[in-house]
């Protein structure tokens, strides 16, 4: 994953704001240099590959497909992780387009065992699932107890 180029709505959210967790549960995964940076990035994405080949080795529904409807990075245009919650759900930017801004957001909701392609960017799907326009923003976002969002910390670690 060293040289891959995030999309800048991406680098500017984290850049802003850092790493952030809405409610609690969902979190964006950053490549912090606390964690070991890319290398934390990468067990990150090796884990929501390792979840998604599960979850499709053993289908809970009939009707799920044995593989993905996807290839998992660095297999070309293959899917990324960025972010996901505590319950094994995961968002992945789809990197066909060799342009990162034009990446569309995949959503994976492990416990329905579905697949929804988003065809905007980071900041337009967190937009939508904030304000309740995407329609599986209720299996995304914990309990309202928390607060609706907080930063963990920024790129190197700080908080």
């Amino acid at each position: 994953m060293n040289g891959l180029l995030f999309p800048a709505d991406y680098r500017w959210l984290v850049d802003t704001y850092g790493e952030i967790r809405i409610r609690f549960d969902f979190g964006i995964c950053i490549p912090r240099l606390d964690r070991g940076g890319f290398e934390t990035f990468r067990d990150y994405a090796a884990d929501a590959h390792e979840q998604v080949e599960l979850v499709h080795e053993e289908p809970l529904f009939p009707e799920t497909s044995d593989r993905p409807p996807y290839e998992m990075f660095p297999a070309p245009g293959g899917m990324v992780p960025w972010g996901g919650d505590n319950r094994g759900n995961y968002v992945f930017w789809l990197t066909a387009d060799p342009d990162p801004d034009r990446w569309p957001v995949v959503v994976w909701i492990q416990d329905l065992e579905q697949w929804d392609l988003f065809p905007g960017g980071v900041a337009s799907f967190l937009t939508a699932v904030l304000v309740g326009e995407y329609h599986l923003a209720h299996e995304l976002l914990g309990s309202e107890d928390y607060p609706l969002w907080e930063s963990a910390a920024d790129w190197s670690g700080r908080t």
